[in-house]
């Protein structure tokens, strides 16, 4: 669990690929080591982002390539 961002759920890719989603709810529907494909649910939003109480539930997204973080963009469809 990360104190700023909640509840983390990290999936590792080829290439060295890395996406992170946070403040998800206490449940997670993944646990660690788990092997998941596209369309897989991983959790639902929450709260646990207690820097964030404040606000609305919401998804924290971030990618990152060899531990590195980028721009998600590229790999976000509209």
């Amino acid at each position: 669990d990360d104190s700023s961002f909640g509840k983390p759920v990290v999936v590792n890719h080829d290439g060295g690929y890395a996406t992170h989603y946070a403040n998800l709810s206490e449940e997670t529907a993944v646990t660690v080591g788990q092997a998941v494909k596209a369309g897989d649910v991983l959790g639902t939003i929450g709260d646990s982002a207690t820097v964030e109480l404040a606000q609305t539930s919401h998804l924290h997204f971030s990618v990152y390539q060899n531990k590195e973080p980028i721009d998600p963009e590229a790999f976000l469809s509209a």
